[in-house]
């Protein structure tokens, strides 16, 4: 039987439409709901988020959801492209080699930051306040904390930055070092142990230059930290479902709902504050990862958003 037909049976039960069936015919009850998350901001963030998300969605979804944390974001990739995840807040990224390895993932909501109007982030490379460090040029020979080799922002944008500006990144570093959160590579910056980091900045608006927005969780002020350069656009995160889930389109209008509506409620934003760190979700539509899929160098692969208004 189907979630939504179980969730049918089940209220049907409840609100006494259907005489009690007998204890061997009763309704099974839904299937939990499986949110699969990662861990951006250490494994502390990612247990309070966990905390915070299963309730919160259990309570609007109308159905269990059980949140299953992931040491990476190729973990989770894979996870939810195998089936493994019904749902997953992921990179746009890890959502694009998901759907690489099945084209049926979909992308049902974006992340918006910045007041509700920020849909993209930039990657960035990081010193210490004070530091004569400038530009990409400057940062030859110097030591880089990366994230991990799946970070968008944290390793994989920094890196093409260093080849636009006509570099070999695998040649170009005196040393490097991985330190697993965005939070770590800021702190291995502020104690000296880097000379340089890799991390995100919330797109900043137009005039202003961005922040180390990633360094949030590393104690001080996000002035502590200096941008010495900044990518692109990148597309913010999504909120993904695994294959054959998307062609439910109640069930996937209602899910695009419940986030579309998070931040109209204190509880609501509550879980976006402390758990997602966003402002709001908006509607993923087509486009919306072209910068990521001509990083992955996949342009005949195309990432699929689901329909607006289905």
């Amino acid at each position: 039987m189907s979630l939504l037909a179980c969730a049918l049976a089940v209220a049907l039960t409840a609100d006494g439409g259907a005489a009690a069936a007998p204890a061997a015919e009763k309704a099974t009850p839904a299937k939990p709901i499986s949110f699969g998350i990662s861990q951006p901001y250490g494994a502390d963030h990612a247990a309070k988020a966990k905390a915070l998300i299963e309730p919160y969605l259990s309570k609007e979804l109308k159905s269990p959801v059980t949140v299953q944390v992931f040491g990476s974001y190729d973990e989770l990739s894979g996870a939810l492209a195998e089936g493994k995840v019904d749902l997953a807040w992921i990179t746009p990224l890890a959502f694009v080699r998901a759907a690489d390895k099945n084209a049926d993932v979909t992308a049902l909501s974006k992340a918006m930051r910045a007041g509700g109007g920020g849909l993209f982030y930039r990657a960035v490379f990081i010193a210490k306040k004070g530091s004569a460090l400038a530009s990409v040029a400057d940062l030859k020979g110097k030591k880089v904390a990366w994230v991990n080799k799946t970070s968008t922002s944290g390793y994989l944008f920094p890196r093409e930055m260093v080849k636009k500006a006509g570099f070999d990144p695998d040649a170009f570093f005196g040393g490097e070092t991985f330190s697993s959160d965005h939070p770590a590579v800021c702190k291995a910056v502020k104690s000296g142990a880097a000379d340089v980091g890799a991390t995100f900045a919330t797109d900043p608006d137009e005039g202003n230059p961005p922040k180390a927005d990633g360094c949030a969780d590393a104690g001080g002020s996000l002035d502590e930290w200096k941008v010495v350069a900044s990518s692109g656009p990148i597309p913010n995160e999504v909120i993904a479902c695994r294959p054959d889930f998307a062609f439910d389109r109640k069930r996937v209008n209602s899910i695009v709902q419940v986030f579309g509506r998070m931040s109209l409620n204190d509880a609501g934003k509550k879980v976006l504050k402390e758990a997602f760190r966003v402002d709001g979700w908006g509607i993923a539509v087509d486009g919306d990862f072209d910068p990521v899929i001509d990083l992955v160098r996949s342009k005949n692969k195309k990432a699929k958003v689901a329909p607006a208004g289905e």
